[in-house]
């Protein structure tokens, strides 16, 4: 028996199977990319007691808070987008060390805070 025929041939098959899970593993990663959507982007989030999170998530042409647990998700508030300038956020945080979920959120309601006092003023 030809020892080194045999190695061959089991070498060959070894790499034509690899290549092939290869192959699926890249069409498969292409044609359904779960993690990057242009419509949804996670701005930022806050852990808080018992597995609890606040997310700030730009959805389309609003800003949505989210507040969540291992088993649940729920709606909490939204803003127009238009309302909040996420571009003056992101040359503060160019400057700044860090600019925080905290700090963010104050500003949104802040800025909420705000329009709705000259509301009630009018």
């Amino acid at each position: 028996m030809d020892y080194l025929w045999e190695t061959f041939k089991i070498t060959f098959y070894l790499f034509l199977v690899i290549g092939f899970i290869l192959a699926i593993y890249y069409v498969v990663k292409n044609k359904f990319n779960l993690t990057n959507s242009r419509k949804m982007e996670v701005i930022d989030t806050m852990r808080l007691a018992n597995g609890e999170t606040i997310y700030l998530i730009k959805v389309f042409d609003e800003i949505v808070m989210l507040g969540g647990s291992k088993e649940e998700l729920n709606y909490l508030k939204s803003w127009p987008l238009a309302e909040i300038n996420l571009e003056a956020e992101k040359s503060k945080k160019s400057s700044a060390k860090k600019n925080t979920f905290k700090d963010k959120f104050k500003n949104i309601l802040a800025k909420n805070n705000n329009s709705n006092s000259s509301d009630q003023d009018e």
